[in-house]
């Protein structure tokens, strides 16, 4: 046929002329176009914190499904995880078409999955299902539905009320970002105890039990997602596959470098108090120096500006830095019989502190937990902050840390060393002389010498200061009392971080 083509060719000059332009054309392009990707080609050698032992270990721009498949197995998931167009079309969403909305979402999660972990933990749920919130609201505390579901877990009136959230003109619980999650995770062990799939149980909080009834019903009695869900609504059809991708995006986005757009250190490093008294907000925000927008976004379930007064406590989220002089003002608080903000405005406010930026050395046998104990974070803050897919890490990694200048907890513990990344934040002499960072690293001890430390206890349910000193040696409850400056209107609460001083030695 080709030989029969040029034959008919050489008869026509002019049709041989423009062939071989037109083959010349080709080749150009051609040319021009193996060059442009020859970049694309070559594998860059940067090394990312939680590097994985496999030809995974290479980010790309371009989007290599061999790789994600590989990946998507590594998922330690309690949910049947597959790789589907539908869960290949919304990876590509995340990946290439909303990559600005993707490092938001990633950075905004800081804010509220330690929250979410805890509750789901507190349940002895899978904390992978905190991604649901993101599908929901988009880490949204003020999201509503068209259909009226509000807050982050978008929770239906009927539901929320079910669930024992409560809502009103003044306080909306289920935009409380602790409450509501726990609401959640109540509501999801529900659903899993009902049909006893994961799939199931994401498929019944989106559509609704009675519809997955339907679904199992019409599909012969079968009882997983995949097999049913032909029988779902359009919506829920999606539902998984979106968590699929979303899971993949909030453990592999380093690999597509993705760079979460973190929101200011104190909307990340927060804690959880309690009052029982009416607390004006902006008045309290000045008292602790605290700017009211912060305020605010940290607790969007009261919508009036004000904390209710209440018999049952009522949730307060602070940035880790006010939380001393907070709990120094707090039985004030509560024992105020007229509005706060009459006495807090004529107090003074105390002084801002400082946050600096650190980098930590992990030691031999230690964990992930350990080094979040201490540093007053949650694992998950710290996995953002690093870059980290999972909790594993080894002894020599450097993990980098946010601490406030005058926090009160012992970073450093034998073997590890922390170092300020910027002197103009913090010097180490100072740091130590102040006695908020205890340098007891290897190189500076002698044989068999006495190091001092400093380490975090976190309060049992049941257990008392006295319980604590006799864990330790050396340790008396006069002793604890004065490094926490524990008094009898200001006694520590189960769940709480009590700083003990103990004494090492150290043989190298």
């Amino acid at each position: 046929m080709l030989i029969l083509r040029l034959q008919y060719v050489a008869k026509k000059p002019y049709l041989l002329t423009k062939v071989l332009t037109m083959k010349l054309k080709f080749f150009i392009v051609l040319a021009v176009f193996c060059i442009s990707t020859l970049p694309k080609l070559a594998h860059t050698n940067k090394t990312f914190i939680n590097t994985e032992a496999s030809p995974s270990d290479e980010d790309e721009n371009e989007f290599d499904e061999s790789l994600i498949k590989v990946r998507l197995r590594k998922l330690n998931s309690a949910i049947d995880i597959r790789y589907t167009p539908e869960v290949k079309k919304f990876l590509q969403t995340y990946v290439k078409s909303y990559r600005t909305t993707s490092e938001h979402l990633l950075g905004r999660a800081t804010m509220y999955f330690p929250f979410f972990d805890q509750a789901l933990n507190k349940y002895n749920l899978p904390v992978e299902l905190k991604m649901i919130s993101v599908i929901e609201s988009s880490l949204n505390p003020n999201a509503i539905s068209p259909a009226g579901a509000i807050g982050l877990w978008q929770f239906m009136p009927g539901t929320a009320r079910d669930m024992g959230l409560n809502f009103n003109s003044v306080v909306d619980e289920r935009r409380d970002p602790n409450k509501s999650a726990e609401a959640a995770a109540r509501f999801l062990a529900r659903l899993y105890d009902q049909f006893g799939d994961w799939g199931l149980a994401l498929a019944a909080y989106n559509c609704g039990p009675n519809r997955v009834l339907n679904a199992i019903k019409s599909a012969g009695g079968e009882k997983d997602f995949w097999t049913i869900r032909k029988y779902l609504p359009r919506e829920t059809q999606n539902y998984v596959p979106k968590f699929i991708a979303i899971n993949y995006i909030f453990n592999y986005y380093t690999k597509h470098k993705l760079k979460p757009t973190f929101p200011e250190l104190d909307l990340q490093i927060t804690e959880i108090s309690s009052l029982y008294s009416k607390v004006d907000l902006r008045a309290l925000s000045n008292r602790l120096n605290v700017p009211y927008e912060v305020m605010k976004a940290l607790n969007p379930m009261y919508r009036q500006g004000y904390i209710p007064a209440s018999e049952n406590a009522m949730n307060i989220i602070l940035p880790l830095r006010s939380m001393n002089n907070f709990r120094n003002t707090q039985p004030a608080l509560d024992k105020s019989s007229h509005p706060l903000n009459e006495m807090i405005l004529t107090s003074n406010p105390s002084d801002d502190s400082e946050y600096v930026e650190l980098v930590y050395t992990v030691s031999r046998g230690e964990r992930l937990e350990d080094i979040a104990v201490n540093a007053r974070v949650s694992n998950s803050l710290i996995k953002f902050w690093n870059g980290m897919s999972n909790n594993s890490i080894k002894e020599g990694q450097t993990l980098k840390l946010y601490a406030f200048k005058n926090q009160q907890v012992g970073l450093l513990t034998k073997q590890t060393v922390v170092q300020p990344l910027s002197e103009q934040f913090v010097q180490v002499k100072s740091m130590m002389e102040d006695g908020n960072f205890i340098n007891t690293s290897l190189s500076n001890v002698s044989d068999d010498e006495e190091v001092v430390e400093y380490i975090m206890h976190r309060l049992g349910e049941k257990e008392s200061i006295a319980d604590v000193a006799d864990q330790y040696n050396d340790v008396t409850i006069e002793n604890i009392i004065d490094y926490n400056k524990i008094t009898k209107d200001n006694l520590p609460m189960p769940g709480d971080l009590i700083r003990v001083k103990i004494k090492t030695k150290i043989s190298k």
